[in-house]
């Protein structure tokens, strides 16, 4: 089975007939730690929430649960610039990136 990751997605996965043709194709869905990495990973320079919502494939409302959630362990910060709010990961939010994709790295090896 053949497994191609997204940041901004679902994750598909399929099966390749020994010719190479799909044969099966569904959607599964992220993990609770995919979706943290995803959100810090594009917020390390500073990013809107609107931004996030796209590039993070999630809808406002949970966006919105998992960014208190991140502020609430100190690994986003949060700063409203006019009409604006835009979000940053913290040296705590980098470290816990850096220890899941080293985990992850370990995990696939």
């Amino acid at each position: 089975m053949e497994v191609t990751s997204l940041c901004g997605g679902k994750v598909l996965a399929h099966r390749k007939h020994s010719e190479g043709v799909r044969e099966h194709r569904r959607w599964r869905r992220r993990h609770r730690l995919e979706v943290v990495a995803c959100i810090l990973r594009e917020a390390l320079d500073w990013a809107t929430k609107t931004r996030l919502v796209y590039r993070t494939n999630l809808n406002f409302k949970v966006l919105s649960k998992y960014l208190d959630f991140l502020m609430a362990k100190g690994l986003i910060e949060h700063k409203r610039f006019g009409r604006l709010n835009f979000y940053k990961t913290t040296q705590k939010g980098r470290m816990w990136l850096s220890l899941y994709v080293k985990l992850t790295d370990l995990l696939d090896s």
